[in-house]
């Protein structure tokens, strides 16, 4: 073993320096360009273990740092870092300039935002959290990182579908009825006791048809889309429901405005919002500060730029504080969708892990939303609140499509293939008795 340093042993103090006294002729100094290339060629060994920098890094990283970061990726070695991957920001999970490609990671005490959020996520590799002792979750200080592990309650034999809820969809339009019956789809296979799509009268037809366990209500519709007179029948759709899912197909129209501002203002029940419906409320974000129900929006990163006003870049290069600042000023539950998904509520993050390139195609979105609504109704007796429900919804459907892409690869499984899994996936979450 060597210890490679960048820098002066006689600089170093306190514990440094003792440890530095410790290993003695196999530390070697580093204070050029040349003297980097010549060493770390040089070593033997199979393993790197990078502790060039810290978790307090923010800067970007140049000179002789950048050029040892470099010659410890092009090594072929396997690496292992202390902490944090030399070079990544572990607030916000971004590059410094370089940063060391790890095969793993130890952290100690709590992991950090930056082992969870891209670019950060591909450099920490394998994640080992010391003096941790929880399973299936890290600690993040007021944070939460759901790898895996999570749970639900077994059913009462004597309960009945009252027990789970009532779910309302509003969803679908002419030429999009495909994105609603995949919401309610995911809605039935998430515990929901009774599922109603509330449709556009002229898709009743099709929704009857393609999925007969669940009911279906028409509201007015003109060509095919929500009328500016459908509240009414909105109204009565909603009677006795617990939760309402919205969006997904329902389009832009000025009844579908109607609809959503209608729902956020004037019923408190447990609402998600998806897809057409976050772009009418990122052009009427007034209608939030009014809001009467426990409310999650679900935006992937194009949706949230037009929610909070910035570019994805500038939501990239600091993605968690862009979140935790939307869901506070706006009170409400933010499940951002991505390699990594975050559900945000004020203080409270989780950062959810599962998933697969695979679900990067229309319809994921869709099935995630039904999916939420669904365990806001009966993901345990009484419902979820929106933030779990949220965070189970993220984990269930990422992991229901990890196990499509094994089955039929990533560039052929579709949406359709992710809620076919979610069956296997939550009857392996149920605790047993």
């Amino acid at each position: 073993m060597r210890v490679c340093l960048v820098g002066k042993v006689e600089a170093l103090r306190g514990e440094a320096a003792e440890n530095a006294a410790y290993f003695g002729s196999r530390i070697f100094e580093i204070l050029s360009e040349g003297t980097a290339e010549a060493l770390l060629s040089d070593l033997s060994g199979q393993v790197r273990v990078d502790a060039l920098l810290g978790v307090g890094l923010h800067h970007e990283v140049t000179g002789l740092y950048k050029r040892v970061i470099e010659l410890v990726n092009d090594s072929g070695a396997y690496v292992v870092a202390c902490d944090i991957a030399s070079g990544i920001d572990a607030d916000t999970g971004q590059i410094c300039g370089a940063a060391v490609l790890a095969h793993e990671t130890v952290t100690f005490q709590c992991a950090k935002p930056g082992h969870f959020l891209y670019p950060g996520r591909k450099h920490t590799g394998k994640l080992t959290v010391k003096e941790l002792g929880t399973t299936g979750e890290y600690d993040v200080g007021n944070m939460r990182a759901v790898v895996d592990g999570l749970k639900l309650l077994p059913r009462d034999e004597d309960s009945h579908k009252g027990t789970y809820g009532k779910l309302a969809c509003v969803v679908g339009s002419t030429g999009f009825s495909g994105a609603g019956l995949m919401c309610v789809a995911g809605a039935l296979r998430s515990g929901a006791g009774l599922v109603t799509a509330g449709i556009p009268a002229c898709l009743q037809p099709i929704f009857s048809s393609r999925l007969p366990e669940s009911m279906t209500y028409a509201l007015d519709d003109t060509a095919g889309h929500l009328s500016e007179h459908c509240v009414p029948a909105l109204e009565e759709l909603l009677t006795g429901k617990t939760a309402v899912v919205t969006g997904p197909g329902i389009g832009t129209s000025s009844g579908a405005a109607a609809a959503v501002e209608y729902l956020i203002k004037h019923h408190d029940i447990k609402n998600v919002f998806d897809a057409d419906a976050l772009t009418l409320i990122a052009e009427n974000k007034q209608w939030l500060a009014e809001k009467q129900g426990d409310i999650v929006l679900t935006p992937h990163l194009g949706e949230f730029s037009r929610l909070c006003n910035l570019s994805v870049d500038e939501i990239k290069s600091d993605m968690l504080t862009c979140a935790q600042i939307f869901s506070e000023k706006y009170g409400v539950t933010l499940l951002l969708k991505g390699p990594t998904t975050l559900v945000v509520n004020g203080d409270k993050v989780v950062f959810v892990t599962a998933g697969t390139p695979g679900m990067s195609r229309g319809g994921s979105g869709d099935v995630l939303a039904g999916v939420i609504g669904g365990l806001m109704c009966g993901g345990h007796k009484n419902g979820m609140s929106g933030f779990a429900a949220a965070v189970y919804g993220a984990y269930i459907c990422g992991k229901a499509g990890e196990i499509a892409a094994k089955d039929c690869g990533v560039l052929s499984m579709t949406p359709a293939d992710t809620l076919a899994n979610i069956p296997l996936v939550t009857r392996d979450m149920v605790k047993k008795q």
